[in-house]
């Protein structure tokens, strides 16, 4: 589904990632792991174009996408849940949601994508008509996961999901992304949780400082000697 070919992103004089290379088969839980600054969230949001790609290329069904607009992936389904959730705290978790069906083309699942988000998170079904600044931590990175299911995502990529959670979160966090990728959606998830994101992710890709260092199955990476004692601390 997705080839990411030797990317080199810059900021400003300053090269964040070398060259980049990774791939997605479509229906995959694909882990991106790596320390703070590593360039994961870099990588993402070139996949998103929020980041300007110098050379390499993006190529997504086939189709390459560097050049592609921000707002045309969205239509080609590649969306983006960022880290820190990045909702609209004045506005009611219904209306986050709303957000999340703007296109033409989501809003005929509007109402049947609705009844799936609050059957997932019942919590947000409670809690609709409040305002998503008021939301703890859990129910908004909930609110965050579903105003991204809104868009009828095929390649959703999850920045962080369990950042500042309670671990009893974290663990329906990631149930829930599981049960979004037996929806048929293809994963990518970036997370610095090595144990629970290898735990069901079908493979992995490490990178350090814009550069891929390590990649394998879920199995491979947890049984790796270097990646045993960067990551996990054994």
């Amino acid at each position: 589904m997705l080839k990411i070919d030797n990317i080199v992103v810059n900021y400003g004089n300053f090269e964040a990632l070398h060259g980049i290379s990774l791939e997605i088969g479509d229906g995959e839980i694909v882990a991106l792991l790596g320390g703070n600054g590593a360039g994961k969230t870099t990588t993402i949001n070139s996949v998103s174009g929020m980041t300007h790609v110098v050379s390499g290329d993006i190529i997504y069904n086939g189709q390459s996408i560097k050049d592609m607009p921000s707002f045309d992936r969205v239509k080609q389904g590649i969306i983006q849940v960022p880290e820190g959730r990045k909702l609209f705290p004045s506005m009611t978790v219904y209306e986050n949601l709303l957000v999340g069906s703007y296109l033409p083309e989501t809003r005929k699942h509007r109402e049947e994508n609705l009844e799936m988000c609050y059957e997932i998170f019942p919590k947000l079904k409670e809690r609709r008509n409040q305002l998503a600044g008021s939301l703890s931590g859990g129910e908004q990175q909930m609110c965050a996961i579903s105003r991204a299911l809104m868009s009828c995502p095929k390649l959703l990529m999850l920045d962080e999901p369990s950042l500042g959670l309670a671990p009893v979160v974290v663990d329906m966090i990631f149930d829930t992304i599981v049960r979004i990728n037996k929806l048929g959606v293809t994963i990518l998830l970036v997370e610095q949780n090595v144990l629970a994101t290898l735990d069901i992710a079908n493979r992995g890709y490490v990178i350090e400082v814009g550069n891929n260092v390590m990649n394998g199955s879920a199995e491979e990476l947890l049984n790796n000697d270097d990646m045993r004692k960067a990551y996990l601390g054994i």
